[in-house]
């Protein structure tokens, strides 16, 4: 899948500021549809772990 098809599934998710375990399942779903990950696929992952570490993303369980 395109690294923008994957950004707009990790923005939806993150609407609210809160990304649930179904949310994150989607997201890998979507970086692997194609069967690979892309280096822009990595780094939207990336970005998406560092604003959970800084508390600007929360995990719901």
């Amino acid at each position: 899948m395109e690294a923008t098809k994957v950004k707009e599934t990790i923005e939806r998710a993150l609407a609210d500021g809160c990304l649930s375990r179904q949310e994150s399942q989607s997201i890998k779903r979507a970086m692997y549809a194609d069967g690979k990950v892309s280096p822009e696929e990595c780094e939207l992952w990336r970005q998406l772990q560092d604003k959970i570490w800084k508390g600007e993303i929360y995990l719901d369980s």
